[in-house]
């Protein structure tokens, strides 16, 4: 899917920062969680970060992942509750804005709504996406897909964009670590990948050597 909105702009997000708290959290913190009160939204200068939610049974369903010039929290402007958890994946920093301190900005630059309105429409096509594909795909389909989704080329290799756990995998597919496990080894095993943790390697991306199958 083509992204609806560029980056943010260098000035907005100076402008944004000057509006602004300053806050550094370590890696592992959760900055937002799911269900509190929706007070102030976050934009991201430096580091990584995971948005996901919780099912009933406990289970993590990653939606997202955001790093420099992102920003999240904007749901605050219409919910009184966060609609999901934002945990850091490394040391990042960040502004925190209030309500008021948004909405100043909204009204005093045009732009910023656009890219707003832009940013919103873009999250609610993937949600639909990743929705529709939880509904119609078994695991094996939602794990292709994200492979496809993921995959870049690097040097006339296809490899995956991150680096990715079979935890962080089934995360995103929504799905058990061990029905992850199952369909890596045999993907390995039939020649269509390599590396990453399909093989049990730590920091490696994983390389899609021919086009995955439809099915299982």
């Amino acid at each position: 899917m083509r992204p609806l909105a560029p980056p943010l702009p260098d000035d907005l997000q100076a402008l944004l920062a000057h509006n602004g708290t300053a806050r550094t959290v370590a890696k592992g913190t959760i900055v937002v969680a799911e269900g509190e009160p929706a007070m102030s939204m976050y934009l991201i200068h430096e580091g990584s970060l995971r948005v996901y939610v919780t099912g009933e049974d406990g289970r993590e369903v990653e939606l997202n992942r955001l790093g420099p010039g992102d920003y999240f929290g904007e749901m605050m402007l219409a919910s009184t509750v966060r609609t999901a958890t934002v945990k850091a994946l490394e040391r990042s920093r960040l502004t925190l804005l209030t309500r008021h301190a948004v909405e100043q900005v909204l009204n005093d630059r045009p732009d910023f709504a656009q890219h707003l309105i832009r940013k919103l429409i873009e999250r609610v096509q993937a949600l639909s996406r990743n929705v529709q594909g939880l509904s119609s795909m078994d695991v094996y389909g939602r794990v292709v897909r994200l492979f496809n989704d993921l995959a870049v080329d690097d040097g006339g290799r296809r490899l995956l964009r991150e680096v990715l756990s079979q935890q962080q995998i089934a995360d995103r597919v929504g799905a058990s670590r061990a029905m992850v496990n199952r369909i890596l080894k045999e993907l390995l095993a039939g020649g269509y990948i390599r590396g990453g943790g399909s093989e049990g390697a730590r920091g490696g991306r994983i390389e899609l050597l021919r086009p995955l199958p439809r099915h299982w």
